[in-house]
């Protein structure tokens, strides 16, 4: 399959660009890895078409061969490494800011999901389902490379969204999946702390409130979260303030006020102040640019 013209949101707020490229690849020279671990700043979700690999996601290692799906999430620590000389792979990079977005659109799954992915994140095909893959990418590239699309980004989300609740379909119809979530002690306390966060988020966003009710020291939780995730625990309460703030952005029949409301900030200003200076723009420039009038042909 030849390689086709990437598709790049360029969005630029207030002096702040951010660069969003989305693409289907076949260059092995492409994938966001190599021997040495990182944590992702994309997800990648591709089929092996030939040779395999060893991969590995936070010490869980799987050789990867012809027909075995990979599904792996933005902020995982990963790497890759035995090469096979003929190793092939047809796959999608989704940026870490796609990904959110992509995500804050629907029912979000639950973190033994997320976790059991970590450890799960390849799966063996039928050649049919392997087909219905590739048709799945040729889909995206169609829509990737139509002409003055002005809902591009739009319709590449909600493509994904499909993509992914399949995958969390499967996960909930596999009787053995809760079975096969082990936690370390650590990864325990990573589980209980997005637990927390899940349901406190809209009553604090300060990490001592976290630790208090986890009985550790605040310096302590953010040592191991960031040790096992790459990013500190302020950063991850942020992040799911935010998801939750653009999932309910996304409802045009909210108003800003209820959406403040909702998420309990003292105020529209206070919660437009938050959410501007973690993305760069204000809520209504968020539901306006992001979803209509960024979708510009580029």
């Amino acid at each position: 399959m030849e390689k086709n013209q990437p598709y790049k949101q360029d969005k630029v707020f207030d002096n702040i660009l951010e660069t969003e490229e989305f693409n289907v690849y076949t260059k092995i020279d492409d994938l966001p890895l190599d021997e040495n671990p990182m944590y992702l700043e994309e997800g990648i979700n591709g089929i092996c078409t030939g040779g395999s690999a060893l991969f590995n996601v936070f010490g869980n290692k799987r050789r990867i061969v012809s027909n075995d799906l990979v599904v792996i999430f933005p902020f995982q620590l990963a790497s890759v490494t035995e090469i096979s000389s003929d190793f092939s792979m047809t796959f999608l990079k989704v940026p870490k800011s796609l990904f959110m977005d992509t995500i804050s659109g629907i029912c979000i799954p639950t973190l033994d999901f997320f976790f059991y992915m970590r450890k799960n994140f390849s799966t063996p095909l039928y050649d049919e389902e392997c087909q219905r893959f590739i048709h799945f990418c040729n889909i995206l590239i169609f829509r990737i490379n139509l002409p003055r699309n002005l809902f591009r980004r739009e319709s590449i989300m909600q493509l994904l969204r499909v993509f992914y609740w399949d995958i969390y379909v499967a996960y909930k119809r596999n009787p053995k999946a809760a079975e096969l979530v082990k936690y370390t002690r650590k990864e325990k306390l990573l589980f209980d702390f997005f637990c927390l966060v899940i349901e406190f988020h809209t009553v604090s966003r300060d990490v001592a409130f976290y630790a208090k009710k986890m009985c550790v020291s605040a310096k302590h939780l953010t040592m191991v979260i960031t040790d096992m995730s790459g990013r500190s625990a302020k950063d991850w309460i942020i992040d799911y303030s935010l998801l939750k703030i653009k999932a309910l952005l996304r409802d045009s029949d909210l108003e800003i006020k209820e959406v403040a409301s909702r998420t309990n900030f003292q105020s529209n200003s206070v919660m437009t102040r938050f959410f501007r200076e973690h993305t760069g723009m204000t809520p209504s420039e968020y539901r306006e640019r992001i979803y209509v009038k960024n979708e510009i042909e580029l």
